[in-house]
């Protein structure tokens, strides 16, 4: 791929400076998951997509920008996973239900496993990218959060709050904890869909169980 179509002073068009912009990020991002973090190198990215490599420096200075370039271009796909809910739903746990999946789903997505694996691999390195893809989590949790103290109907104090949110990571995790995990870990959790749908289903009846257990409890004391 050239790197895109110039006008007569040299600067390419806008269309073409967009398109490239995306054969970047997704060039970088197939790159990343294929070879790891140290294993790519931002020429071997320019060569795979026929640029320079001023071109691709141009719009990310370092190789760890591209590289948060990609997360983010991940955490937008997950945002838009979440808020793509058709018509709305009115039942709070049928709502928490439809993110839980829709979570999950992403989760299990190569691309975002092994961006987890990456940025895993190499915390201290990757403390503020990991930081942005948190941020990125962070409406989920609230989102969440919220449904479920619907769902509890317990006072609105700081205490239920912090409560309810200790919670709803709880049971979040109780969804995604393991087949993430076993993706992190190099194994396919699950050999259908219909596998995963069982599992799922599993996880819920046993988080439905443990919310109707918390509002027949009442708050913390």
């Amino acid at each position: 791929m050239a790197d895109g179509v110039v006008h007569a002073g040299g600067r390419p068009s806008h269309e073409a400076a967009e398109e490239l912009d995306r054969t970047v990020i997704a060039v970088a991002t197939a790159e990343f998951m294929r070879g790891g973090y140290a294993a790519t190198s931002v020429e071997h990215i320019a060569k795979v997509i026929g640029c320079s490599k001023a071109t691709i420096y141009r719009r990310y200075p370092s190789k760890k920008e591209l590289f948060r370039a990609v997360v983010h271009e991940r955490c937008q796909h997950m945002v838009a996973i979440l808020h793509n809910q058709s018509g709305g739903i009115a039942d709070p746990m049928d709502a928490i239900k439809d993110m839980l999946r829709r979570f999950l789903d992403f989760l299990l997505v190569p691309e975002t496993v092994e961006t987890y694996r990456i940025l895993i691999m190499d915390c201290q390195q990757f403390a503020s990218i990991t930081a942005d893809l948190d941020r990125a989590i962070e409406p989920l949790h609230q989102r969440m959060t919220y449904l479920l103290g619907q769902v509890l109907g317990w006072p609105d104090t700081p205490a239920n709050r912090a409560e309810v949110a200790m919670l709803e990571m709880s049971l979040r995790g109780l969804v995604t904890g393991w087949p993430l995990h076993q993706m992190l870990s190099g194994h396919k959790p699950f050999k259908s869909d219909e596998d995963k749908d069982r599992f799922f289903e599993a996880s819920w009846n046993v988080l439905a169980s443990a919310v109707r257990v918390r509002i027949a409890s009442g708050p913390p004391a």
